[in-house]
């Protein structure tokens, strides 16, 4: 191993353990010092993007994940997390543009499936959001966001015993999903089943104080 090379898996492991320590500020001048000696980087801009896209700097994380796709524009997973930052900052057109590019290189990445749907919901569009999410439910049922999202959708469409449903799978796989229990709530409270109703209200505020 070269000395250069050495110096890049050095600094790759310090951003990592950063990262995971949550001293971010640390992460991301590891990164950047591992891409100042190579732009071309594309573990390092992958990393770095989806750190931003973490701590809610969707701008930098979009900015990131371009670079990396430049490098590597056949990489459906690079696709799948551009996609997904782009819909963070509301740019769907462009979402939609990536996740589609990755879906038809993966047709059966539910990945790009589940953030398809998901970029649909963003939209308002309740019904395709809810295709999109049903068939990845139907083949992950662990997936947490798919249901969550589904739910969300169906509560949208009026169909509220299958957000419920929905819902309520979302929180055993997200039970820290503060937005989940607020939505039972409110759909228990539309069925008159109050007490339920308030005990996800009460969850709702507890993780959102925390």
């Amino acid at each position: 191993m070269s000395d250069d090379e050495g110096n890049r898996t050095e600094a790759l492991a310090r951003a990592r353990r950063y990262a995971t320590e949550g001293r971010t500020e640390d992460a991301i001048r590891e990164y950047r010092g591992v891409l100042r000696a190579d732009p071309a980087d594309v573990s390092a801009r992958n990393e770095l993007g989806m750190l931003y896209e973490r701590i809610g700097e969707h701008d930098q994380a979009v900015a990131q994940l371009r670079a990396a796709v430049q490098e590597e524009p056949d990489n459906p997973e690079l696709l799948i997390r551009l996609g997904a930052a782009l819909g963070a900052v509301g740019r769907f057109d462009d979402a939609e543009t990536e996740l589609r590019r990755a879906i038809k290189m993966a047709p059966d990445n539910l990945e790009a499936r589940a953030n398809l749907g998901i970029l649909f919901f963003r939209r308002g569009l309740y019904e395709q959001a809810d295709a999109e999410l049903r068939s990845v439910c139907l083949r992950d049922s662990a997936h947490g966001p798919a249901h969550f999202y589904r739910g969300e959708s169906l509560n949208r469409l009026g169909r509220y015993d299958d957000a419920i449903e929905s819902l309520e799978r979302a929180i055993e796989l997200q039970p820290g999903n503060a937005r989940a229990y607020y939505t039972l709530g409110i759909l228990f409270d539309r069925k008159h089943l109050h007490d339920r109703a308030a005990a996800m209200f009460r969850r709702s505020r507890e993780l959102t104080d925390r």
